[in-house]
């Protein structure tokens, strides 16, 4: 499939209503429009149709091509064309005859027609194209009425009276948005502040916790070797107490026999039955010497 290809004028140019060639637009703004008289084109001075500037047709370009080739965008400059001497003698020849129109016409006259535009640039306001027609209109007429230098003041008026409170907004919005960064910025800064000393109480109470579990063991430990000890103690001094109370025993029951047998000695020799009573009262009283010691003892150690 071929390449496809269209033809363009260059942005400081427009199409002629042939469609098939270039101009130079009129300065709608000056009073000019264009004009035709057969095949001839011109832009003439609206409140004079005696003073006009003949335009000369300029060729136009081809844009698109084979792909990867060397491409004109649609609406380049004429300066980026190859034949771009053609567009510029054309520039300076209708720059100068503009000139020597601009001389003929009579300031007056051109006040009058630049007011007259004006009050008709005003009825179309409502609609873009009205506004930029009307901005237009304005330019013209107080340029001519107040001088060159009168598009400097409006510019100053312009950027005092519209342009510096949406400046001295966009300020005030940056300085409250800078304002409420600082004060989140603060905020983030005492959270982590705090967070920081609730992680060190929360390390500090973990470490106390375990320091005073570590003592708990400790005591308890102790206490459970003291009772191991105690019952070591206590079960050797029983030990002792229940050899010597057996001695004991054992030789107050022997003493009783040679008591009794003194005793009865001297009389009436007891009988058998006598003696073995007499036998178990002193081994009942050395028992309970014994336990009562043995009680005595226990209570010490508690």
């Amino acid at each position: 499939m071929g390449a496809r290809f269209s033809l363009s004028c260059p942005k400081e140019f427009t199409v002629a209503p042939a469609g098939t060639a270039c101009v130079l637009p009129c300065p709608e703004p000056k009073g000019y429009h264009l004009t035709a008289n057969g095949a001839v084109l011109s832009c003439t001075y609206t409140a004079d149709p005696t003073i006009s500037v003949p335009l000369t047709s300029t060729p136009m370009y081809m844009t698109g091509g084979e792909p990867g080739a060397p491409q004109i965008p649609h609406g380049a400059s004429y300066e980026d064309l190859p034949n771009k001497d053609i567009y510029q003698q054309e520039v300076d020849r209708f720059d100068a005859a503009l000139v020597v129109a601009d001389a003929k016409i009579d300031k007056e006259l051109k006040i009058t027609t630049a007011f007259k535009s004006l009050q008709d640039a005003e009825n179309a306001r409502g609609t873009p194209a009205g506004e930029l027609a009307y901005e237009t209109a304005r330019i013209a007429y107080y340029t001519l009425t107040k001088g060159d230098s009168w598009i400097n003041d409006e510019q100053a008026r312009v950027a005092a009276t519209e342009a510096q409170p949406v400046v001295d907004n966009m300020v005030a919005q940056y300085r409250d948005l800078n304002a409420k960064r600082t004060q989140q910025q603060s905020t983030i800064e005492v959270i982590n502040g705090l967070k920081d000393k609730v992680l060190s109480v929360k390390d500090d109470l973990g470490f106390s916790v375990k320091t005073f579990q570590k003592q708990v063991d400790a005591i308890r430990n102790q206490i459970n070797i003291d009772k191991k000890n105690q019952a070591e103690v206590l079960q050797a001094t029983t030990s002792w107490v229940d050899v010597v109370l057996n001695w004991l025993i054992a030789i107050v029951t022997i003493i009783c026999i040679v008591m009794l047998v003194r005793r009865f000695s001297r009389g009436k020799p007891p009988t058998l039955e006598e003696v073995e009573t007499q036998a178990r009262l002193m081994r009942a009283q050395a028992f309970l010497k014994n336990a009562n010691v043995r009680a005595a003892t226990n209570k010490s150690w508690l």
